[in-house]
């Protein structure tokens, strides 16, 4: 079904202190633009895609190629997140009335072809686009690394990550050109025609406007675009079998369905959740479940890692450092980590991080490092934490609280 509806949307101004500016729209029809020229914008500044409104375990987008030499043609842009989940952007310019058809049956060929590939073999694309379009041979794992820090060990856990993404086609797809707003319920139609498949893709609509203060630069404001009922959320899913593959989707939304206590999930913790079964047991996952709910209700901040979650509180004042609480690990353990320098960084007393670690640690029966008190001796199996994780949470409050007196105190 589709939602329809008349949305409009206003003109952006530039306001500064002396006037303000109506700002003027640049069509991207005109000649100066073109599918290349939309392609390297995103792949320079891929944090212009709004994924985090789409599927937040895609994000951060890391560009590691263009024009990725396929047997069905050239992937437009690919991307990647530090933890291995696998973007795949197809550009248009709505020039061609047809292209919104198109379009959408070459990315689902894309989709299928990846689902078939090995690391090695997308790897080996990676580097291909590089040598063509970037003049040097970085394959995946060196991208990352110039992205985020990881650690050798890290590696391993990335690919696998990788080479089980691609075998589940566990891609996310989205489409991104300009006057999408005006064709998307069309495609829309045809999408719901198909009726063997049930499934939406990520329709990014760039509009671009002249910047009034550089001639030469542009304001490049992105909109999500979504027209359909069934569909809040959707993950194209390629499953693969002896006779054929079908596309299915991965969606939150259940319809004429009652209202439940279903608590929505990234890709990331359902993977993490997949994994840590696999590494132990249903008390384990059941656990490990109990302590991110908990933590999410209390606003914390979640971290998700190759091969773990961090739950962090914000720094009160705003600096966007996080001190880290307590970690889970897709092997099934629990432990601390050092608090107080992170505290000592932010300008607080370091002793409330020493008193929190001394603390919990009595809760479980362990002692302190002798040389960071803040720091468990061990790491403990996570099925052991349930019974006093509301003691263990008590004691999380009581830092928050003295980490927040401690920085009113630097604002006096």
């Amino acid at each position: 079904m589709i939602n329809k509806g008349n949305r409009q949307q206003g003109t952006p101004y530039f306001i500064s202190s002396n006037n303000s500016l109506k700002l003027e729209r640049v069509p991207l029809n005109e000649k100066l633009f073109s599918e290349n020229w939309l392609q390297k914008l995103i792949y320079d500044n891929p944090e212009i895609l709004p994924i985090d409104e789409i599927e937040s375990g895609f994000a951060p987008l890391i560009a590691v190629g263009r024009e990725i030499s396929t047997s069905v043609g050239y992937i437009d842009n690919l991307y990647i997140s530090p933890n291995g989940y696998l973007t795949l952007v197809e550009t248009k310019l709505w020039r061609n009335p047809e292209a919104k058809r198109e379009v959408v049956g070459q990315i689902l060929d894309y989709a299928k072809e990846l689902s078939t590939w090995t690391f090695s073999r997308l790897n080996e694309g990676v580097r291909q686009s590089n040598r063509l379009l970037q003049n040097n041979s970085k394959g995946i794992i060196e991208t990352i690394k110039e992205f985020e820090l990881i650690e050798e060990r890290e590696e391993q856990i990335i690919i696998d990550n990788i080479e089980r993404n691609l075998k589940r086609g566990r891609i996310l797809l989205l489409i991104v050109g300009d006057g999408i707003r005006e064709s998307v319920e069309e495609m829309v139609d045809y999408l719901q025609s198909t009726v063997q498949l049930r499934f939406t893709l990520g329709l990014v609509e760039l509009q671009v406007y002249k910047n009034p203060n550089d001639e030469a630069g542009l304001i490049v404001i992105p909109n999500l675009i979504t027209r359909t009922k069934e569909i809040t959320r959707a993950i194209v899913k390629i499953e693969n079998n002896s006779f054929n593959n079908t596309v299915a989707i991965e969606t939150d939304f259940k319809e004429d369905k009652p209202k439940t206590n279903y608590i929505r999930t990234t890709i990331t913790e359902d993977d993490f959740f997949e994994q840590l079964l696999q590494n132990t047991d249903r008390e384990s996952v059941d656990a490990a479940k109990h302590i991110l709910q908990i933590s999410k209700d209390k606003g914390l901040y979640i971290d998700w890692k190759t091969a773990s979650f961090s739950v962090k509180f914000p720094d009160p004042n705003g600096s966007g450092l996080k001190i880290t609480l307590y970690i889970v690990t897709r092997e099934g353990v629990f432990y601390i980590r050092s608090s107080s320098w992170q505290m000592e960084n932010l300008g607080l007393n370091r002793k409330a991080g020493i008193e929190f670690g001394k603390n919990t640690a009595r809760l479980f029966n362990l002692q302190v490092k002798p040389k960071h008190q803040d720091t468990w001796n061990k790491a403990i199996p996570i099925k052991n934490i349930r019974s006093k994780f509301n003691d263990f949470m008590n004691q999380v409050d009581i830092l928050i609280h003295q980490i927040n007196e401690e920085s009113k105190k630097i604002n006096r």
